[in-house]
This record gives C-alpha cells, structure tokens and sequence, in this order.
C-alpha cells in the first residue's frame, strides 16, 4: 500500500450509498453543491469527496445536510 497514489481514494459500499443519497436529495432540493456546502457549513472540496464516497462523513455534517435538504437523517442511510 506504500507505492498507492496519494491521488487514488477508496470508496466502500456504504460511503458511495449515501453519498448518492445526499447527491439525489440535494438535486430533488434544487440545491448546487456549492449552496449545500454554504447551508451545511462544508467546505466545498469536502462535500464533493463525499458525494463522490471518497470521504467519511461525520454525523454532525450529515445533521447539517439533511437540515439543509430538509429531509430525515435516516433517509440518507436507507439501503444500508
């Protein structure tokens, strides 16, 4: 694992199912990702990574997503 680009991410299962699922609410919200990312107090960078299932998502940031899509917590993690 040393020789592995810095560029190339993981992406588990789980983390590519809520990042569809945040990306599916946000576009149903009429919502870019760059106004999530200003409502939910992410960096931009940040929220596309995890849209993508390149990053771990904490529970307080998908709080803040779903606040800003409007939409239960658990909707996010439907399918899990």
């Amino acid at each position: 694992m040393a020789n592995r680009s810095r560029r190339q991410k993981i992406i588990l299962p789980h983390r590519k199912l809520i990042g569809d699922s945040i990306r599916r609410f946000r576009r149903d919200a009429k919502l870019t990702q760059e106004s999530l990312a200003e409502r939910a107090e992410l960096n931009l960078k940040c929220l596309g990574e995890i849209e993508r299932g390149e990053k771990i998502i904490s529970i307080g940031a998908l709080m803040r997503i779903a606040k800003a899509v409007k939409m239960p917590v658990a909707d996010f993690l439907r399918g899990i």
